[in-house]
């Protein structure tokens, strides 16, 4: 655990990022570290979901990197719902580039127990993050492609540039079975796509159960999206 100096004139979230000295807590982790220390958070604070608020700050400041568009709350809460309608309750879940873990939150508050989730994500910061706030899950540093286990029930807000987002659901449609579920935010009308060619192979491995719209807007990008529930045939 890196040790901080208790900050004495802490500001509000979001000035923080925007007065961080060097010496303060910058990633999420480092915030959490912060936060056992001292036992506040580094900045002021009133919400009730600081890891996703600090990091929509931080990218505020300092950018966002590899398609991290974190999934907002009342979203998060329509794909857990639907999760909890959809899967086999019998089996695990896999959160799927699980970032700060915003879907496992929500899966906890609809009742799924921490140890029937396994996640994974390719950011070495988010990964660590998700173990502190969610010991009793597994989590798993990798890349999408890494993982060769069969995935029953899947939720995740993939990445969602065209080349990325038809690979993951290439992988998808590799580690499901038939039968097998997933919920997944992607760009409005991804699914429908017939270019490239390689889309339609992938697309016809799956039956759409479900499509809604998202409620809302990402913090960060201006991307439409939708929630989209699909069967693997």
């Amino acid at each position: 655990m890196k040790p901080f100096e208790k900050i004495m004139k802490r500001p509000t979230l979001p000035n923080y990022y925007r007065q961080r000295h060097f010496q303060w807590p910058n990633t999420l982790p480092e915030i959490f570290d912060y936060l056992r220390q001292h036992d506040e958070l580094p900045f002021l604070y009133g919400g009730d979901n600081w890891p996703y608020d600090a990091m929509c700050e931080r990218q505020r400041r300092q950018g966002v990197s590899i398609s991290q568009f974190l999934t907002p709350d009342l979203t998060v809460r329509q794909m857990a719902a639907l999760a909890v309608r959809s899967f086999d309750n019998e089996s695990r879940i896999v959160d799927a580039c699980c970032g700060s873990g915003q879907l496992t939150r929500a899966l906890i508050v609809e009742g799924v127990h921490p140890a029937s989730i396994v996640a994974f994500d390719a950011d070495t910061d988010m990964a660590d993050i998700y173990c502190r706030l969610y010991p009793e899950a597994t989590v798993m540093r990798s890349l999408f492609q890494e993982i060769d286990f069969r995935c029953e029930n899947v939720i995740a807000n993939p990445p969602f540039e065209t080349a990325e987002c038809a690979e993951f659901l290439r992988w998808l449609g590799d580690v499901q079975y038939p039968g097998d579920k997933a919920v997944l935010l992607l760009p409005v009308g991804f699914i429908d796509k017939q270019r490239p060619r390689m889309m339609q192979n992938v697309v016809r491995r799956f039956c759409t159960l479900c499509r809604t719209p998202m409620q809302e807007s990402f913090a960060r990008t201006n991307c439409r999206a939708e929630i989209v529930v699909l069967e693997r045939l």
